[in-house]
């Protein structure tokens, strides 16, 4: 207030203060107004202002804040994980990026997912620092990258992060079955594997129920290939 001036104003004090370290500058000026730059993302500074005139500085001001506006983060999130928990879930676990880099309040977190036997991709949103992906086909690599977002937008995404869900029997049986070189007490039996995408793992071994239709008698076999040669049939039978 002017009673208060005591001679004429040559110049102001203002000092700035950074909330959450206590850092603090000083800065000089003969106007009434400063302009404040390279300052951090979303930082609360405290501000006091002193007058002075040629004699010296008055009182300080009453401390107001001003705090700068967020952006979108600058990091990726932190220690990004995923692990297969069974043949259609995976885990995902991760955290904040920096506090230094996170650049406002960190709303939400986005994944995206490539499958990398196909290439079909899907996107994943989650609030928290985890997440549980369930409905994901068996035998199958995810290609995972994630990245954080605030109110301004979204930050950049971390490295790719990859899992694959644990093995799962068959959905669907062996494929083009046939028969060949058959004589009156022989024949061979061949297929092909489950479609790709019905294996759900790495076929081991296949197993053969062969019957007689007239009596119903069956035997069982196994063999690891594609091919089997049965001997010892009777004649002329189904």
């Amino acid at each position: 207030p002017y009673e208060d001036q005591n001679g004429v104003i040559i110049s102001y004090t203002i000092s700035v203060s950074v909330q959450e370290t206590g850092e603090s500058d000083v800065y000089t000026t003969s106007d009434p107004t400063l302009e404040l730059a390279g300052l951090m993302i979303y930082t609360t500074y405290g501000i006091e202002i002193a007058a002075s005139t040629s004699v010296g500085q008055g009182p300080f001001t009453q401390e107001f804040n001003v705090t700068t506006l967020e952006e979108a983060p600058s990091a990726p999130p932190t220690n990004f994980q995923a692990t297969a928990v069974t043949s259609t879930t995976a885990s995902l676990s991760w955290g904040p990026p920096p506090v230094d880099s996170q650049n406002g309040d960190i709303i939400q977190y986005t994944i995206n997912v490539t499958v990398q036997e196909t290439g079909e991709r899907f996107q994943l949103t989650s609030p928290t620092t985890s997440l549980e992906v369930t409905d994901l086909k068996p035998f199958r690599t995810y290609l995972c990258i994630i990245a954080a977002s605030t109110s301004v937008g979204l930050g950049p995404f971390a490295a790719v992060v990859q899992v694959k869900t644990l093995e799962d029997v068959p959905t669907e049986p062996p494929v083009s079955i046939s028969s060949s070189d058959v004589t009156s007490t022989s024949a061979v039996i061949s297929w092909g594997p489950p479609p790709y995408e019905d294996q759900n793992g790495v076929i081991i071994n296949y197993t053969i129920s062969v019957s007689v239709q007239e009596t119903g008698e069956s035997d069982v076999y196994t063999t690891s290939d594609p091919t089997l040669e049965l001997t010892g049939l009777k004649i002329y039978t189904t």
